[in-house]
């Protein structure tokens, strides 16, 4: 009963320990990298909610979506001094590129961008992480890994 232990069940919990590490650990560096490239933007940019008697600029849409700003919806202004609605500049800043989508001014530094994209484009094309995942199903159902 003990060598079956030894044989069979603790190979498993072996693996599981390090399939959760390996996990945890890409999972940190995503979170990582996502506070970084956050942060940076947070640092070259400014938040505001959309006033229109209190703000000086003759801005009335945001240049991504084309809508107008609404009175009390939220935008964002660049340190070039662009405008536009939090959501679609944002969202343009994390899926496209890290410049101004008016004048390509630069808003993340180059490092923090190619690391960011990096860690992106592995969490989306990790084969490794979805066959560690099949393996774990696997073995959480009954099966074993003696293949792994």
């Amino acid at each position: 009963m003990v060598a079956s232990f030894y044989l069979t069940v603790l190979p498993e919990i072996i693996r599981l320990i390090i399939l959760a590490i390996f996990v945890l650990w890409k999972f940190y560096r995503l979170v990582s990298s996502n506070y970084k490239y956050m942060s940076m933007i947070n640092k070259k940019s400014s938040k505001f909610v959309y006033r229109r008697n209190h703000l000086e600029s003759d801005f009335e849409e945001c240049a991504i979506c084309l809508s107008e700003f609404v009175e009390g919806e939220k935008g964002r202004e660049l340190e070039c001094k662009h405008m536009f609605h939090r959501h679609c500049v944002e969202k343009w800043l994390q899926e496209y590129k890290a410049t101004c989508p008016l004048c390509r001014s630069s808003i993340v530094s180059e490092e923090i961008l190619a690391e960011y994209h990096r860690v992106k484009d592995e969490q989306n094309n990790s084969i490794i992480e979805k066959e560690l995942a099949l393996i774990l199903l696997s073995i959480m159902h009954g099966g074993t890994c003696h293949g792994f």
